[in-house]
């Protein structure tokens, strides 16, 4: 096994390139299943990649990407304590909300439109029951983003924050197919959002990870 060594072999059958989370990750994986023909490489003198911290000459931390993480995995969970160790992260609880229409709405979003105006919550929960029905029968997963939204969130919640919101951050995403947006996002939950809206309640939010 070989990590960051001097001098380096000239042929291995798996070269990991970037010693950041993805690679370090990887090469984790390749020792747990017992490969020792590989290796690790970095162009930096330290391992951490986009996700190290620069320390400058006055004392100032300059995080070089984000710090946060949110995991849905014990496997993961386990991993990042036994890199770092369980005491090296700070538990957070996360308050965000979204101005829309004049008025603060809790994030999640989708969880909490019982925030919204009733004219808008009207038009939320109608596109959710739509949505619903229409999944059920549904051919096949979503082909993109997109679809995935209006499958699971349906037009109201599409058309009022989803999709403008979505494209100020990643534009592309629309059109991107694949499954990481089931992981990435929480699953709206429709009789969550049917009881916060009865209750006037606010749905709460995963608490993350941060170094």
């Amino acid at each position: 096994m070989g990590c960051l060594a001097h001098p380096s072999p000239s042929k291995v059958s798996v070269l990991v390139v970037g010693a950041g989370p993805t690679g370090l990750g990887a090469a984790t994986r390749l020792h747990q299943h017992g490969h020792t023909d590989w290796l690790l490489l970095d162009q930096a003198k330290e391992a951490g990649g986009l996700s190290c911290t620069a320390v400058t000459s006055q004392g100032f931390l300059f995080d070089m990407g984000g710090h946060v993480i949110f995991s849905h995995w014990d496997y993961f969970d386990q991993l990042l304590d036994a890199a770092l160790g369980p005491d090296a992260w700070n538990t957070l609880q996360r308050v965000s909300y979204v101005w829309i229409k004049g008025r603060w709405v809790a994030y999640p979003f989708q969880n909490n439109i019982a925030a919204l105006d009733k004219e808008d919550q009207v038009s939320c929960l109608s596109g959710l029951v739509e949505a619903c029905v229409a999944n059920a029968t549904a051919p096949g997963r979503p082909a993109n983003f997109d679809e995935w939204i209006m499958r699971v969130m349906g037009a109201g919640i599409a058309d009022l924050f989803m999709r403008p919101y979505n494209f100020k951050v990643q534009p592309a995403a629309a059109e991107t197919a694949g499954d990481w947006y089931i992981h990435a996002l929480l699953l709206l939950q429709a009789l969550v959002v049917c009881c916060n809206i009865m209750c006037t309640c606010c749905a709460s939010l995963a608490v993350p990870r941060c170094s």
